[in-house]
């Protein structure tokens, strides 16, 4: 797993992804799921989770809906 980072043209706003490669047998191709962590603060450098349930998840709490 990897993280990387996109920079939206049109907003400026970098987001960061994690990047899961996976190998598709039917194309015989490496492909890649990439999964939304959060908006990458310009001043710290930081990611920001962009989604209440992403920060709970990651400190072990169980989600809320």
């Amino acid at each position: 797993m990897a993280i990387i980072y996109q920079t939206n043209k049109k907003t400026g706003i970098t987001y960061a992804y994690n990047n899961e490669p996976y190998w598709d047998k039917e194309k015989q191709q490496s492909r890649a799921k990439r999964t939304l962590i959060g908006r990458v603060d310009p001043k710290t450098g930081e990611i920001v989770p962009t989604r209440a349930y992403r920060r709970e998840t990651e400190s072990g709490a169980p989600a809320k809906k």
